[in-house]
């Protein structure tokens, strides 16, 4: 296999979710799933987590693994935190922490057994009233204690922890209220190895607009923060309402690497609505969309700061669409 600017681009991009809806796999199912298609998918590269809830991982093992299918490779999880409605902040901190405790004890169990097994990432939804407060001041105090837990108990562990944020209501006051808060918090704590993010979906009930995830692109982008998004994105490219992951990545990529002022909300809209294969292309050494290009080695860097990744259910469809539109 020879490195491109494909790879660079997309490698490591999906985050395994097939034990979610729609597929709805067992957790063996699931795990034989991923075992296969690293071995017979047509991109293996694209892989990268295996996203399970905090109950799921504690059932893992290395004969687990191993009877699943696996090979003695080292498996990555992100990890999906214990759901928790309550606004009150001590309420959440106390299921993160419980969730953390419990993810160490399963990365101490699995780190130098047979088949080792790391969660890498946490993510957890907050619960929309905190968001509705409008209030920056609120958002940090309620998201602070949960980060500096997080960092003195498993920083060394979790380097990305994503928080999830819905596109309701007033949306764009919450997202940059969200964003601020937590920019704030890394301002503070920057000598950490913990970087916070923000998790949106893509699709599901509530399709967001192009605007909507355009706006959370260049939140993240233009503050340092961590991206990952979820539902919806089994498609390349964008077809009517449905997001394309490549579009997605192109978007993240160049917006971190041009900056707000040549690749700003306005263009990253025209990248996510770009529907014509023959725009973007893929060359050994550099990836271009429109008049915007990347090197490898500026698109590896993009990538090490917005870290993005997206949950799909399913490997073959983001699998073999791409196939079908770049070959």
């Amino acid at each position: 296999m020879t490195y491109n600017s494909k790879i660079a681009l997309l490698g490591g991009a999906i985050d395994y979710a097939g034990t979610f809806p729609p597929a709805a796999l067992t957790l063996e199912k699931a795990i034989q799933r991923a075992s296969r298609w690293r071995r017979e998918g047509k991109h293996p590269w694209l892989m990268n987590k295996m996203v399970l809830p905090v109950a799921d991982i504690k059932k893992l093992s290395a004969s687990f693994l191993y009877e699943n299918g696996a090979d003695g490779t080292p498996w990555l999880f992100a990890a999906l935190g214990t759901p928790c409605q309550s606004e009150a902040s001590t309420d959440f901190y106390k299921t993160v922490e419980w969730d953390l405790r419990e993810l160490r004890r399963c990365r101490e169990k699995g780190f130098y057994s047979s088949c080792r097994l790391d969660i890498v990432s946490y993510e957890t939804k907050v619960p929309v009233g905190v968001l509705a407060q409008k209030s920056l001041t609120k958002i940090y105090d309620f998201v602070s204690p949960i980060l500096e837990r997080t960092a003195s108990l498993a920083s060394r562990e979790i380097k990305d922890f994503y928080f999830e944020v819905s596109f309701e209501e007033d949306w764009k006051a919450s997202l940059e209220n969200m964003v601020q808060a937590l920019v704030e918090w890394l301002d503070e704590n920057d000598e950490l190895d913990l970087i916070p993010g923000i998790k949106v979906r893509t699709g599901g009930a509530l399709v967001p607009t192009v605007e909507q995830i355009a706006e959370a692109v260049s939140q993240v982008t233009s503050h340092g923060l961590r991206f990952k998004a979820t539902q919806g994105l089994h498609h390349a490219l964008t077809h009517g309402k449905d997001f394309g992951f490549v579009n997605l990545f192109a978007a993240l990529c160049l917006a971190q690497g041009y900056g707000t002022e040549a690749f700003g909300v306005a263009e990253i809209e025209r990248c996510l609505q770009e529907t014509k294969s023959e725009n973007f292309h893929f060359e050994q050494g550099k990836f271009s969309w429109n008049r915007f290009t990347m090197t490898h080695e500026e698109i590896e860097a993009a990538r090490r700061s917005h870290g993005a990744a997206f949950g799909s259910c399913s490997l073959d469809e983001p699998d073999e669409d791409l196939f079908k539109e770049f070959k």
